[in-house]
């Protein structure tokens, strides 16, 4: 059992003796599947949505996610104003395209996230969960990787839902080993990291894999988490298998099934004989902070911080908060201004790192994060220019809550 970590402890915060105000959260939530334009044509079909449309409790919670307001990093003008520039058309866009093997998860307490929830999930009171999830791809084409993720994100929620109060590690314990009950999902394995943010500023999160949460203050990074890994490309993910005989390995590059439900494709050939990679909850990196008005909370799965250098969270949400300091947008109040910071945040990281999906190596400015983590190992792993992969970005814009006015 991983020890809770405090973070944030030597950013700058209120001074000792001073009231902490009462923090209301906007929330931003952009993503989009590899399989989709541009990195297939537009004409062609989309691809997984796990799920998406098939009925019953786990089925109808994903469609509730999927049609919470979302974008998917395409950022050209809409033909209307409605919500804030995004039309039906995207709307229908987001639907047709969906995630991929990610997946999210909000579970909205007191309304501070101003989403548009359906009565199935019921209101809460003073807590607010964030989840994602990336679905290991490994599994296909014999298993959908989205169930799993999906699957995960729904049982965390669900947690969460009944007990509002419960930690993110204990939230995905409960998650993983409902999963393992879950006879809708077969096999599979994804990364998780989830946080729950309260109305106190008190935070908690959890991370396995190497999906990641970045909180920026004032501008700058002041914490982010670090990937877990076993290997280069082979992330920590809980995964749950029944015992089956095992088949010969094969070779790095085609490595043949062995126990279902585990994370065998990305198992070098030496290590297939000795066991298998099957992660738990447990080993997980827990984290507890202190947020203040202003902060930034950035989830997000690795087609993110695969292509994206880390140093350009901080300075794109920098732009878009400079976008809404101009003249032009000086009637926005204080929460439509942290609501739309919220909102283009995640809209911009999710454009950046599928922009960066497109670098071939040979630019001069900088190279990607995978690029430069493969160089690290010699030409045998040598990979040039941006991972094309599904990305899903969520982000938490704390503010004051507006002061409740006193019953004469």
């Amino acid at each position: 059992m991983r020890a809770s970590l405090r973070v944030l402890s030597s950013a700058p915060s209120p001074a000792s003796g001073m009231a902490r105000s009462t923090l209301t959260y906007s929330l931003g939530l952009s993503y989009a599947a590899k399989h989709s334009p541009p990195f297939i044509p537009a004409a062609a079909p989309p691809g997984t949505k796990g799920f998406a449309g098939s009925g019953g409790k786990l089925g109808k919670w994903v469609d509730t996610m999927r049609f919470l307001p979302a974008g998917r990093g395409e950022l050209h003008p809409s033909s209307t104003d409605q919500d804030g520039g995004w039309d039906a058309g995207l709307r229908d866009e987001v639907l047709k395209w969906g995630a991929g093997e990610d997946f999210f998860a909000v579970v909205d307490g007191g309304g501070f996230c101003k989403l548009d929830l359906t009565p199935d999930i019921p209101p809460l009171t003073a807590q607010t969960h964030l989840a994602v999830s990336d679905g290991v791809g490994g599994w296909a084409p014999k298993y959908d990787p989205a169930l799993y993720s999906q699957a995960l994100m729904f049982h965390y929620a669900n947690a969460l839902t009944e007990d509002p109060s419960l930690a993110p590690w204990d939230a995905l314990q409960k998650a993983y080993d409902a999963v393992g009950k879950d006879d809708s999902v077969v096999a599979g394995s994804a990364t998780a990291v989830g946080v729950s943010l309260s109305d106190t500023g008190k935070g908690r999160a959890i991370n396995l894999g190497d999906s990641g949460l970045t909180i920026l203050r004032k501008g700058n990074a002041v914490f982010e988490t670090k990937p877990q890994t076993h290997y280069f490309n082979c992330p920590l993910a809980p995964s749950h298998h029944q015992s089956l005989p095992h088949t010969s390995p094969g070779p790095p590059s085609g490595p043949t099934l062995t126990p279902l439900k585990l994370q065998l494709s990305k198992i070098p050939a030496a290590e297939a004989v000795k066991g298998i990679i099957a992660d738990v909850p447990a080993g997980g990196d827990r984290f507890e902070f202190d947020l203040e008005a202003g902060d930034v909370v950035i989830l997000y799965t690795d087609g993110l911080s695969d292509n994206l250098p880390a140093s350009h969270i901080p300075a794109l949400s920098n732009a878009v908060l400079a976008l809404l300091s101009e003249k032009e947008n000086a009637h926005l109040s204080s929460a439509e201004r942290s609501a739309e910071h919220a909102r283009l945040l995640a809209d911009v990281l999710v454009a950046a790192g599928r922009r960066a999906m497109l670098r071939t190596g040979q630019e001069k400015d900088w190279k990607t994060p995978f690029e430069v983590e493969s160089s690290k190992l010699g030409p045998r792993y040598a990979f040039r220019g941006g991972k094309v992969d599904d990305i899903c970005v969520t982000v938490g814009v704390a503010s004051e809550a507006a002061p409740v006015a006193a019953k004469l």
